[in-house]
């Protein structure tokens, strides 16, 4: 099967493309599971459509199959399949009679046979399995899908060159940072400086305002794509290895090369402090069941709370460990030696 390749600005905006090409319009309803980002929710709430969330399966954090088919109306015109923390999602169960769209922001572009859906968005923004700037590209399988998409693609013009300037800056000091080994511990000062807007954030502070879904890949990003994805590829065994080393530590399957490691914790606040202080690398998403967001932006982006409580017990309960080429045996160690005076004692709710 030939498959149509399309870059954009950020992942999200590839999935809006997606959206845009299956004529989504205002009213309709996309499923989507719950327990996921943001930026998967954003491009739904611009065109005007209705999330319908899904929960999950509390023991893979990834999508519950009869969820999905549960959630399906008369009005649903897509379903995204997240593959959470990269770990493969059962993509051959869902059985659904509208199109699929998969959610490999967490995979190495390669990995995962999405041939089975319409089409399949990445991002290779900093916390990515590939990173090589902000950047995101939609790799689509449906032929009339496709040439919905090209046919639009002229229209996104290139970044303003500031904004590319400040992509390839962040780019440099991420790899400079990557091989000191100090990229999370410069987390907090990112978030800092985004919200100073002195670089390019994760969110824009009015997202259905934002001129970012315009916007195509930046020239840098595109420049390095090829080669950053070639080297993300050859680190898929040293990965392994690492995930490998965490299933021993911690007792818990997980197939593919994840990108994080999910690990259940009974206090999940209490472990973050304790490893901001043991300087142990600890991720806190997802943090509620659409993070970042909490209390009326939870309910602006369209969830109800206790409508999916093995997400919500999952954002309760869950911290992730990563799973890295660079991730050294003496830091899987110490990750396990501190998440044990915190393990969980139930799976799930």
């Amino acid at each position: 099967m030939t498959s149509t390749i399309l870059h954009y600005h950020r992942g999200r905006v590839a999935l809006h493309a997606i959206l845009e090409g299956l004529r989504v319009r205002p009213g309709d309803e996309v499923v989507v599971q719950a327990y996921t980002c943001a930026a998967v929710v954003e491009p739904l709430l611009r065109l005007g459509v209705t999330p319908v969330y899904a929960d999950i399966d509390p023991d893979s954090f990834g999508p519950d199959p009869d969820a999905i088919a549960a959630a399906v109306t008369g009005r649903t015109r897509a379903v995204i399949v997240q593959h959470t923390f990269g770990v493969p999602a059962p993509v051959e169960e869902i059985d659904v009679d509208v199109p699929v769209i998969e959610d490999c922001a967490h995979v190495t572009p390669g990995l995962i046979d999405t041939s089975r859906s319409a089409a399949a968005f990445y991002s290779f923004e900093w916390g990515k399995p590939v990173v090589a700037g902000i950047g995101g590209t939609a790799v689509v399988h449906d032929a009339e899908l496709a040439t919905a998409m090209r046919a639009n693609h002229h229209r996104y013009t290139a970044p303003p060159s500031r904004r590319e300037l400040m992509i390839g800056a962040e780019y440099a000091a991420y790899r400079a940072s990557e091989r000191a080994g100090i990229v999370h511990r410069l987390r907090a000062l990112y978030r800092r400086l985004a919200g100073m807007g002195l670089v390019v954030g994760s969110y824009a502070p009015d997202p259905r305002a934002s001129p970012e879904y315009g916007w195509r890949m930046s020239c840098g990003t595109r420049r390095r794509l090829t080669a950053r994805i070639t080297a993300g590829r050859a680190e898929l065994h040293r990965r392994r290895q690492i995930a490998d080393a965490y299933e021993i530590e911690f007792q818990r399957l997980m197939p593919g090369v994840p990108l994080r490691f999910p690990v259940l914790v009974g206090d999940k606040a209490g472990a973050l402090r304790a490893a901001a202080e043991a300087g142990v690398e600890l991720g806190d998403w997802f943090a509620t069941p659409v993070h970042p967001l909490s209390g009326p932006d939870l309910a602006a982006a369209g969830y109800t709370a206790g409508s999916c409580p093995n997400a919500e017990w999952a954002a309760a309960h869950v911290v992730t460990l990563p799973v890295r080429s660079t991730t050294r045996p003496p830091d899987v160690g110490r990750a396990a030696d501190l998440l044990n005076e915190f393990r969980a004692v139930d799976a799930h709710a």
